[in-house]
């Protein structure tokens, strides 16, 4: 089964994806920082691993750059989305070479969900 992660402060902002991984049959759990999600990533057994990363512009912790740079480290092919309000040139910029699906709303709509899909069908991430 694959696994996304939310790393977020507030549960109800990615309630919009949920039901749309869930019906993928995606496991989904939640993190408050990026420290935490670090440490799930270190504590996921061999074999095993997060599929995906949907985490909020700004953490209590770190920013998102900063856990991005992180993640890809630690799990090199672990995809990640970022919720933000960068232009597409500024976001590009930033996350060049990170392998950054896509910005999404700062609170995750129907339309982020559906071009979140879309996005993970190309990637063939889902079937």
């Amino acid at each position: 089964m694959k696994q996304a992660v939310f790393v977020s402060r507030d549960e109800a902002q990615f309630n919009e994806l949920e039901p749309m991984l869930g019906g993928h049959d995606i496991q989904i759990k939640w993190c408050a920082t990026g420290k935490e999600l670090l440490s799930l990533i270190t504590d996921t057994p061999k074999g095993q691993w997060i599929d995906l990363v949907i985490m909020e512009e700004e953490l209590p912790d770190m920013n998102a750059k900063a856990l991005v740079e992180a993640v890809t480290t630690q799990s090199p092919m672990t995809n990640c989305a970022i919720t933000g309000t960068m232009d597409k040139k500024q976001f590009h910029d930033l996350y060049e070479g990170y392998g950054v699906l896509m910005q999404l709303s700062v609170q995750p709509g129907q339309e982020d969900s559906e071009n979140l899909e879309n996005q993970l069908k190309k990637i063939r991430f889902l079937g």
